[in-house]
């Protein structure tokens, strides 16, 4: 069974199917067919851009400016509020003195 198997698959790898051309014609006519038309090109006048507009596409575009502004304002925010006084009005403990985990087994044992 495996013989036959393989004599079939070798038969069929010395024999590669082409396409013909007829068939190679009708694919592409339908693939140039289903091809979006190319939008029509308006002439624009250049629009000046102000600094903002300079300055946000320096640094990517709004999106990216969004989201340096918002780093920018946490490490502000974490730089001015001291983490280990928050940690101790939150949890009424030391930062010295809160354990998370206080024993880590429960990770490495089963069930």
């Amino acid at each position: 069974m495996q013989d036959d198997l393989d004599d079939l698959l070798a038969e069929a790898a010395r024999r590669p199917v082409v396409p013909s051309d007829a068939l190679m014609n009708r694919v592409l006519a339908d693939a140039l067919a289903l091809q979006p038309a190319a939008p029509a090109t308006r002439r624009t006048t250049a629009v000046q851009s102000g600094f903002l507009a300079r300055l946000a596409g320096l640094f990517g575009g709004p999106p990216a400016l969004a989201g340096l502004g918002t780093a920018a304002i946490f490490g502000l925010a974490l730089g001015y509020l001291n983490p280990t006084t928050t940690l101790d009005y939150l949890t009424g403990t030391s930062a010295d003195t809160a354990e998370f985990f206080p024993e880590a087994d429960f990770l490495t044992t089963e069930g």
